[in-house]
């Protein structure tokens, strides 16, 4: 396949800023999902860099994240991109403001600007198609003022995503978006999936920043784009906490999607790894090298020990095993979402809170 050019103009920006709860006890506070190396020999942050490399110029790779993952995030920049790159937020506000900051800071540097955002912890594969995917939407986005949404086909009624529904009978690949329904409730969402324009929302958007200032005015005029010019962390304060899924792309007449030509995972909970392991005869994973397992009459369990400790199944199927130095989980994995609700409690005492705020 041939290289195609890497636009001048178009940026992308890794937003690096979640904790990552469903997936715990392995993502912590202090050390979430994004740094993790689930997939292969690095992390999962390090391959989100090494696949923006293929799409634009170093210089135009930028991370926007918390001021405490700052140097997590240094090791893991190859030293062909820019330190400064690394853009910290004086406050976790989600994804909107995260967007409009970094917008900001990229059109002081080039006015011309069109921009992507990737979630720092998805699997890809086919990636010479998701490159090819990434550059079509900077350039629909430039020529028709629009946010663009890389769309994916529901497998499951998961109430964890984004549902976009495109315009019926239309066969071109930009399809015009008809609504948004951010995280429906399980009746919905299998109400949903049943329709053939139905995708989920991969969380990978493409837009100019000019078109994101014009949809903040229109739909949340209460994120002052003269206050973030003059006083970030005053801007950060006095904004509420919104995504752009919630904010705009539930009210916005500026999306289209494109569907995904390649593989993709949301890297959310222990199932969806589960799904991405290779499985033995049994149809058992491990998650890493150092696991040791043995089974009788077992299947389809995903299994993580602590190095020179020994896990053992009787008669149990479709669950994981997370073991780690001071905590162990055990889990449906038909249930893995409700891991984020165990985190809830475990962070709302003191006796258990260090379990997922301080530990590594």
């Amino acid at each position: 396949m041939a290289k195609t050019q890497k636009n001048p103009h178009h940026y992308i920006t890794i937003l690096c800023g979640g904790t990552g709860p469903r997936l715990w006890p392995l993502s912590r506070a202090s050390h979430p999902k994004q740094f993790l190396k689930l997939f292969g020999k690095t992390s999962l942050l390090r391959q989100t860099l090494q696949r923006s490399q293929k799409i634009v110029p170093n210089k135009n790779i930028f991370i926007t994240t918390n001021k405490k993952y700052l140097s997590l995030i240094k090791k893991e920049l190859p030293k062909s991109i820019p330190v400064k790159n690394i853009l910290a937020e004086p406050q976790k506000k989600n994804t909107l403001m995260a967007m409009l900051f970094t917008s900001f800071r990229i059109k002081q540097l080039d006015p011309n600007a069109v921009i992507t955002f990737f979630p720092s912890d998805h699997f890809i594969d086919k990636i010479d198609k998701f490159v090819k995917n990434i550059k079509e939407c900077a350039q629909i986005a430039i020529d028709s003022n629009s946010i663009v949404i890389i769309g994916i086909k529901p497998t499951r009624p998961d109430p964890s995503y984004g549902y976009v529904i495109t315009k019926k009978f239309f066969s071109e690949k930009v399809k015009p978006v008809n609504s948004f329904i951010e995280k429906p409730d399980p009746v919905k969402a299998q109400k949903l999936i049943k329709k053939k324009n139905t995708y989920w929302n991969s969380g990978i958007y493409t837009f100019t920043p000019k078109t994101l200032f014009e949809e903040i005015e229109k739909y949340q005029p209460q994120y002052s784009f003269n206050l973030i010019k003059v006083d970030v962390d005053k801007a950060y304060k006095q904004c509420p906490k919104l995504s752009i899924d919630v904010g705009i792309s539930q009210n916005s007449k500026k999306l289209k999607l494109i569907p995904a030509d390649f593989a993709w995972s949301d890297i959310g909970e222990w199932e969806t790894i589960f799904n991405q392991s290779i499985k033995d005869k049994e149809d058992n994973a491990k998650l890493d090298k150092d696991t040791t397992f043995l089974t009788i009459d077992s299947q389809g369990c995903l299994l993580k020990s602590d190095k020179n400790k020994l896990i053992g199944l009787v008669g149990i199927k479709d669950i994981a095993v997370i073991d780690t130095k001071d905590a162990l989980l055990i889990c449906d994995l038909k249930k893995a979402l409700n891991v984020r609700d165990l985190v809830g409690k475990i962070v709302s005492t003191k006796k258990t809170i260090n379990y997922f705020l301080n530990k590594k």
